[in-house]
């Protein structure tokens, strides 16, 4: 696979300063979210990791992304549930981890594909 982890690490290790740099600022809401995009891209690599060992290589890449899929699903789900509740923060939680899922699962579609 062409770069998938590197690129996860990558984009881990830049919005970890980007989370220092809130922190140092006391703008702690800010870095909270941060480091919920965090937490994504590290799922999402662990997951590919796991998958890279366990799966067979003629269906790794469509099992990879069925489990991306679930986990949009799940996260919609619970964006849904907290906009139908009133929970904002909640529903903006699941907003940032939709649009970061969003962006992994667009670059592991082009790596895959090279």
């Amino acid at each position: 696979m062409n770069g998938f982890t590197e690129f996860c690490e990558a984009k881990i290790l830049e919005l970890s300063e980007e989370a220092k740099n809130f922190e140092e600022n006391y703008r702690q809401d800010d870095a909270v979210f941060v480091k919920i995009k965090i937490n994504v891209y590290d799922v999402c690599k662990t997951v590919f990791g796991v998958f890279m060992k366990t799966k067979p290589q003629e269906s790794f890449a469509e099992e990879y992304v069925r489990k991306l899929d679930e986990f949009r699903e799940i996260w919609s789900a619970s964006k849904e549930k907290a906009e139908k509740f009133g929970d904002s923060k909640k529903s903006a939680v699941e907003e940032a981890k939709l649009c970061v899922l969003a962006e992994i699962k667009e670059k592991f579609v082009v790596l895959w594909g090279e």
